[in-house]
């Protein structure tokens, strides 16, 4: 099984996973700030197991995680959540009704719709890729953690490359929303709309670094990437 765990940025790293079953890259993210360790989305449940032995290889092990946060509630940003101790958990309470039964008690805490969660994270809610979706913002060090909103799913890394500009990536995603903009059975069906208004929102911070839920990490030219592609608003 194929990962990489990565330092971004100064206290914030990345953990990515070859999901096999999706032939796709599934993003945890650590943060480390003051005393308390957050994790923010938690893989897959059978892929646990690789997190936390990658966790291990820099001295943190599970039961040193002080809080979680989901961008969302599918599973492949939930599932590994009961390997975590009786630590406070945040989801927005949109997707409460995505997460199973089985695991709901162990998110008890609400994200707000706009306002600072834990970890000192600006959190406001998207709503696009879930009806629960948020996007965290970590002021100090630039850093914009959006969920599948943004997304490459089932993309390589280039050359291995965990954090990189992604001049590809962004190639082919703006292809993909100059096409999206020109189907009106796709922008009805897929909420074009709603795309946007997020996009607009990311675009509202200043972004040095874009985390994702799956595939490469981008830095630089964040807001300069996101403009391009509201031309096709």
């Amino acid at each position: 099984m194929k990962t990489y765990l990565e330092e971004i940025t100064k206290d914030v790293y990345a953990f990515l996973v070859w999901d096999e079953s999706w032939d796709s890259y599934n993003n945890c993210y650590l943060l480390l700030e003051d005393n308390d360790i957050l994790l923010i989305d938690s893989g897959k449940e059978e892929h646990s197991r690789f997190l936390f032995t990658a966790l291990n290889s820099k001295g943190i092990s599970n039961s040193d995680v002080t809080q979680f946060i989901a961008t969302h509630g599918h599973k492949d940003h939930i599932g590994g959540i009961q390997h975590l101790g009786e630590i406070d958990c945040f989801i927005h309470n949109k997707d409460l009704d995505l997460v199973p039964k089985k695991l709901r008690h162990k998110l008890k805490k609400n994200l707000p719709d706009h306002g600072l969660t834990a970890g000192y994270l600006e959190c406001v809610l998207l709503g696009h890729h879930t009806e629960g979706s948020v996007l965290l913002y970590h002021r100090e060090t630039k850093v914009l953690f959006c969920g599948d909103h943004i997304c490459f799913f089932a993309e390589p890394l280039n050359d291995n490359k965990v954090i990189d500009t992604g001049t590809l990536e962004r190639e082919k995603l703006i292809q993909f929303v100059s096409d999206w903009s020109q189907n009106e059975e796709m922008k009805k069906q897929h909420n074009f709309n709603l795309f946007i208004e997020g996009l607009k929102v990311i675009n509202k911070f200043d972004v040095e670094y874009l985390c994702t839920g799956h595939g490469v990490i981008l830095k630089g030219d964040i807001n300069r990437f996101i403009s391009d592609l509201l031309e096709f608003e």
